[in-house]
């Protein structure tokens, strides 16, 4: 049978790639594979992979959505379970709309949303507070005398932010590793990037419809 896996925190400071009164379009490190975490669970990168391929259907619908905090248990085993493995659109926070893997880190491409919780996500972020991100999923788990492997199939659920984790261990700061891949200024009320300049209405657009995208593999 599948267990439900919540994991610790991935905390650090989220880099803005785009901002705009009402949102924020960021990226950072998600998840780590190939290690043992601080809750002594190894997700091998093929399982992440394939999890993560099982969610594209929801980034093309703009449906991956994650909420500001975990959910919290209210002692009810049978609501627990389901509000466990559910996103609740009341407290949903963000939406992930790209990924990509940099050696064995999930780096992912998010966006705040216009809810309550996306507004105190948003907040957060201009303040350059550190944000953690915690995997909400099912799978199965080969449990070994130190750790426990998880076994594909991964279903994710969602990739909550989160403030700073009990163990502190779990802290990791990821700001040293560079993970932009190109320059994005603006010029005589152009954008530009690397080089080539747009109209910003143009951009936006651009980058909505993925025309245009801050991973190297879109440029």
């Amino acid at each position: 049978m599948p267990s439900f896996i919540l994991e610790g925190a991935i905390f650090q400071e989220a880099k803005i790639i785009k901002s705009d009164p009402s949102k924020a379009i960021f990226r950072c490190t998600i998840q780590t594979c190939d290690e043992v975490n601080q809750n002594q669970r190894l997700y091998p990168k093929p399982v992440i992979s394939e999890g993560m391929e099982g969610c594209q259907s929801r980034m093309k619908r703009r449906a991956f959505l994650s909420e500001l905090d975990h959910p919290l248990l209210q002692g009810n085993e049978e609501f627990d379970a389901m509000r466990q493995t559910t996103v609740s659109l009341a407290e949903v926070s963000h939406l992930i709309r790209d990924y990509d893997f940099k050696k064995n880190y999930l780096v992912a491409e998010m966006e705040t949303l216009s809810t309550p919780k996306g507004g105190i996500l948003l907040g957060l972020l201009r303040d350059k507070s550190g944000i953690g991100f915690s995997m909400r999923g099912l799978a199965e788990l080969e449990r070994g005398p130190d750790y426990s492997t998880v076994k594909s199939p991964l279903t994710v659920i969602a990739y909550d932010a989160v403030s700073a984790p009990s163990h502190s261990a779990a802290v990791v700061d990821f700001n040293e590793m560079k993970f932009e891949s190109c320059m994005l200024r603006e010029q005589s009320g152009l954008v530009c990037i690397n080089g080539r300049c747009f109209m910003p209405d143009y951009f936006d657009r651009l980058v909505e419809t993925k025309c245009i995208d801050f991973f190297s593999r879109w440029i």
